[in-house]
């Protein structure tokens, strides 16, 4: 079952049956009490004639969360929940917060569903650049937000594995192999070892020194943590490929973590993504090591 079927089992029959006919072109369904859905695509946006009753939001909100607001306490925290197969919801309500820290998330009043896709052949050029040679090396997918970095970032470390790589995923929001019970749901490929739902400098150090990978693989590298932990990584001799917002290498150069990671030589290429669903634009040479 793909990930635009199973969203379509959430929602009501006439919602369900739209998304189903633009399902090979939705990247996002945009939901809101008493308003209109949102149809999301790389190109544009649709809104529905029919508002969302809000009595039909909450029911969405309660198949999607098991009916257990307490279940998903953690992950509501973090202003997001995955579904199975992989597709992320956002969400937003009403916030409690502590001593500047936000501790729960309640009367959900928007879900953001970031499709979740599989596309094979998506990372072939960048999966060929990585293990031409031998030794694996490193990259950084860069793109804007939705256009397919994860998606370009499953299905490299898919084919890579396939050849023969063992690949140690540190999936934190359980968007690249979907696991449940600890079993991928989406193709990660035969040699890949998962730890999802754990912050990735913490997943990526595991990683490392338990299962000796070939290639770390991660996404949407942040605060020093990350960097830390990227950095330890190349130095114990594995590659590292991973994701980052930013819309070019000098806006990536701007945020302080990069910035550190590209300086001393974490990656070996840059890939710049323009089109949506991982379409590569460029790959780019940045030379050094770490």
């Amino acid at each position: 079952m793909d990930a635009v079927e199973r969203l379509a089992g959430y929602l009501p029959d006439g919602l369900a049956e739209r998304v189903r006919a633009r399902g090979g072109v939705l990247t996002e369904l945009r939901l809101r009490p008493a308003s209109r859905p949102q149809l999301c695509f790389s190109g544009g946006d649709e809104l529905l004639k029919e508002p969302l009753r809000p009595e039909e939001f909450q029911e969405i909100a309660a198949r999607m969360l098991e009916h257990s607001l307490y279940a998903w306490e953690d992950e509501l925290r973090q202003g997001f929940f995955t579904l199975p197969g992989g597709s992320r919801v956002g969400v937003s309500g009403r916030c409690a917060v502590e001593a500047g820290r936000l501790t729960a998330i309640t009367y959900l009043s928007a879900l953001c569903v970031r499709v979740a896709r599989e596309v094979r052949g998506a990372g072939t050029a960048l999966a060929r650049e990585l293990t031409k040679g031998g030794a694996a090396r490193s990259a950084l997918i860069v793109s804007r937000p939705g256009m397919g970095k994860t998606t370009l970032l499953r299905d490299a470390a898919r084919l890579i594995s396939d050849a023969g790589y063992t690949v140690a995923l540190a999936d934190e929001r359980g968007e690249l192999a979907a696991c449940r019970a600890g079993i991928p749901t989406l193709d990660v490929g035969p040699r890949t070892d998962v730890m999802d739902m754990c912050p990735k400098h913490i997943a990526i150090s595991h990683m490392v020194r338990s299962l000796k990978p070939d290639v770390v693989v991660t996404d949407e590298l942040g605060g020093k943590r990350d960097a830390d932990a990227v950095l330890d990584a190349r130095r114990s001799g594995a590659a590292v490929l991973a994701s980052a917002h930013a819309s070019s290498v000098r806006e990536a150069e701007r945020r302080p973590a990069l910035r550190e990671m590209i300086r001393c030589g974490a990656f070996d290429l840059v890939a710049l993504i323009d089109g949506g669903l991982g379409r590569l634009a460029e790959i780019r040479e940045l030379g050094g090591s770490a």
